[in-house]
């Protein structure tokens, strides 16, 4: 299994399958398409080869793109109890100084199938990855995390080791990702994150993105 994140303005999306098939895992700002789409192609895949878009979270940086991804022919796997804040954040980005440009393409709720999270598992599992999908609030009440094998995908839920400090909400949603047996999470906005007893993370851990960092560079710029 690969895994490739994409950057933009301080937030992580990740890229996450093998061979011709594979799962976005949030989708950055309203303004990150071109950065998408050249990801993607620095990476050698097109958008034919995206079996589905989960998203974390509804908030601005984590799920701007979800219409346009849409448009491309991405399916989006949107768990019921992600439906409500769609409005949210529609609405937020209706605010002008929110999205000044005008970026952002408004998702509506009657083009989403909504899933359930065990419904949402079978399909990933269907594409030839072994993924899980589970509800973990406390960063958001819409918040799921994707866990593959023993690495989860976590948005933006409060690390492992700031989790106490957010009470019992986030302490309960860490519990049923560690009960997966994962030794390693990826996390929106602090990168990825190494669990070792007594399950710390290990800040010697970093990223190797300056081949993919060069490479959207130079499509950009193109």
């Amino acid at each position: 299994m690969k895994i490739y994140p994409i950057s933009h303005k301080q937030t992580y999306m990740y890229v996450i399958g093998s061979g011709e098939r594979y799962i976005l895992y949030d989708c950055l700002w309203q303004d990150s398409f071109p950065v998408i789409r050249s990801g993607l192609k620095a990476l050698g895949l097109s958008f034919s080869q995206i079996a589905g878009l989960l998203v974390s979270h509804f908030h601005p940086d984590h799920a701007g793109c979800c219409e346009l991804l849409r448009q491309h022919g991405v399916p989006l796997l949107v768990i019921d109890e992600q439906i409500p804040h769609i409005t949210w954040l529609n609405n937020f980005f209706r605010q002008r100084k929110n999205d000044p440009e005008g970026l952002y393409v408004p998702l509506s709720v009657d083009d989403c199938k909504p899933y359930s999270s065990a419904a949402a598992s079978s399909f990933v599992q269907s594409c030839d990855i072994e993924g899980q999908v589970i509800l973990t609030p406390g960063h958001s009440a819409d918040g799921i995390s994707f866990i593959v094998g023993q690495t989860a995908f976590v948005g933006d839920l409060p690390t492992l080791d700031t989790a106490e400090a957010f009470g019992d909400e986030v302490m309960t949603s860490w519990s049923t990702i560690l009960s997966t047996g994962v030794t390693e999470y990826y996390h929106a906005h602090a990168g990825y994150i190494k669990l070792s007893s007594p399950c710390r993370p290990d800040t010697d851990t970093t990223f190797d993105l300056i081949s993919l960092s060069q490479a959207l560079m130079n499509d950009l710029l193109s």
